[in-house]
């Protein structure tokens, strides 16, 4: 399984939703990728592409929410540009 995990919020409860409901039932293999918007900016957005190419290798992924950033948002995690 190819995992996206997101930002903020989601992935507090992402990580509780996997630890209390899934982990302990399933034994997974997991491909994990950090689309969090600092991780994205930091890779020029290549992450989200690599991620996608993963997805499309072993046919199913977990996505979680995302920043789809804004001007304020640009300035207010520093980001190299609006993704």
């Amino acid at each position: 399984i190819v995992e996206l995990d997101g930002d903020k919020v989601t992935r507090i409860i992402w990580k509780r939703i996997q630890e209390e409901l899934i982990l302990p039932y399933l034994q997974l293999d997991i491909k994990y990728f950090d689309l969090g918007l600092e991780h994205r900016d930091a890779t020029d957005d290549r992450v989200t592409i690599v991620s996608e190419e993963a997805i499309l290798k072993y046919n199913v992924g977990i996505k979680c929410a995302t920043i789809a950033p804004d001007g304020a948002s640009v300035k207010e995690f520093k980001l190299e540009q609006m993704w």
